[in-house]
């Protein structure tokens, strides 16, 4: 939080000052969440946003965003301050203008940035994201490799958007050290590119996108974040991607997502997805299914995939009523002919507030 203060204090400093506010907004959940090995059991969460922005006199705008609950979180393990902490802290600080905006913080990479996420198309949510927490689901490609902080220049012109970034490998020579390595190991910047594009056509509008990320070393993660499954990708790691999605003026919308992975130790790699979502009057359904699939050099495969539902009630005011539903299935076949399969799913019911 006093980063972000003092970064905006710079930029009035230099730049001079038109206007400058500070927002506050909020959210709660309560219910219940249960499923398989998971006593049935409440729930309940709140979070709260600040957000900071300002505009000098010649039109550049500036601020950043913080989450109070990661504030706490991360105060309890870093004493020291916020730094470039993100593994606990959701915060952002930008910079715009004609030139287009300037990130950095917990963001998008830019292939993260261009694609439609198949789980998110049309979804009105739940209380502990069941319909986007299963394996099936891919949203964040090869961002996290290092410490999760990323770099973004993004402009749009229109209908199109154009996107770079980078997230670098900032471990000292001390942790290097302590990890038994040496400076010379230390990865070079994790980058990525994506384009999209979005208009009219028809009774709807038209979203596409697609990118490209490479890494040093890198990870596939899926899962929810409480309760994921990390497969190391080794080194060289590279993914692109496509999506599409369309949105129609009757309140049904659909799309998916298609990526193609690779890696020193990966001989072949893909993940597809797809969702849709129907809106009517205060009603809104959604659903999504996804499969990653992976072979590495040594023949071994590993197959995860998922699906999930949600159903919610807009009540006004910004109260809803939320029901969501997530199933997993893991396949793993060993090249010593070791078969490894099992499946979990999840529920939740509650109320979702905004404010």
């Amino acid at each position: 939080m006093k980063k972000v203060l003092l970064t905006s204090t710079a930029l009035v400093a230099f730049a001079g000052a038109a206007a400058a506010e500070v927002t506050m907004s909020g959210s709660a959940e309560m219910g219940v969440i249960g499923g398989e090995n998971i006593e049935s059991q409440f729930i309940q969460s709140i979070d709260v946003r600040f957000s900071l922005s300002g505009e000098t006199d010649n039109g550049l705008t500036f601020g950043g965003s913080i989450d109070l609950d990661d504030v706490s979180d991360s105060a309890r393990t870093t004493p020291s301050g916020l730094g470039d902490q993100t593994g606990f802290a959701d915060f952002t600080v930008f910079v715009s203008g004609e030139f287009g905006t300037v990130t950095m913080g917990d963001t998008d990479g830019a292939l993260d940035w261009a694609m439609t996420d198949a789980a998110s198309i049309g979804n009105p949510g739940s209380i502990a994201d069941n319909e986007t927490g299963h394996l099936g689901r891919q949203d964040t490609y090869l961002d996290g490799a290092y410490d999760g902080q990323i770099l973004r220049y993004d402009y749009a012109y229109e209908g199109f958007g154009f996107a770079v970034s980078l997230e670098q490998d900032d471990r000292s020579d001390q942790e290097l050290e302590d990890a038994g390595l040496t400076s010379s190991d230390r990865g070079d910047y994790n980058w990525a590119v994506g384009v999209k594009w979005s208009g009219e056509a028809g009774p709807g509008t038209v979203k596409l996108g697609a990118g490209y990320q490479s890494s040093d070393s890198g990870a596939l993660t899926f899962g929810s974040d409480d309760n994921n499954i990390t497969f190391s990708l080794a080194t060289d790691a590279t993914v692109w991607g496509v999506s599409g999605g369309y949105y129609m003026d009757n309140g049904f919308s659909f799309g998916g997502t298609y990526s193609g992975w690779d890696a020193d130790e990966l001989d072949s790699g893909s993940h597809w997805a797809v969702g849709a979502g129907y809106a009517f009057d205060a009603f809104s359904i959604h659903a999504n299914y996804g499969v990653h699939d992976f072979e590495d050099n040594s023949g071994d495969q590993a197959t995860a995939s998922g699906w999930g539902l949600a159903a919610g009630y807009d009540m006004g005011g910004g109260l809803s009523a939320l029901v969501g539903y997530g199933y997993s299935e893991l396949d793993i076949d060993l090249d010593t002919g070791t078969d490894s399969k099992g499946d979990t799913s999840n529920w939740s019911i509650g109320l979702s507030m905004s404010f």
